[in-house]
């Protein structure tokens, strides 16, 4: 996992299907002050149940911390699970990490 700031917003880009280090990652930022959050998934072919409940986990987190979260590059089987399981109701899923950003910091994409 690689965590960045770009402008104000917390970047997590997710390396392979691993989800489980999402929050111990990005708490220190969130605990900071950052409370825009982009979690890049371009490198996830696959999430399992696991790594779902973590991300739902991360959003509910960041959500209770007065925090933005969005989710960015989704590839398409990914994005398929969202949508079967009605994520998309509880994420923002933007297809780009600029558009996440923007999402994250309210402003119009």
């Amino acid at each position: 996992m690689q965590i960045s700031t770009h402008d104000g917003v917390v970047v997590a880009v997710v390396l392979g299907e691993d989800c489980g280090q999402l929050w111990p990652a990005i708490e220190p930022h969130v605990t900071a002050g950052h409370k825009a959050v982009v979690v890049d998934l371009a490198q996830v072919d696959f999430l399992n149940s696991l790594n779902i409940a973590a991300l739902i986990s991360v959003q509910k987190k960041v959500s209770a911390a007065g925090g933005r979260l969005a989710l960015s590059n989704l590839k398409e089987p990914v994005r398929a699970v969202f949508r079967i399981l009605r994520l998309e109701r509880l994420f923002t899923l933007d297809h780009d990490r600029a558009a996440a950003q923007a999402a994250v910091r309210g402003q119009p994409s």
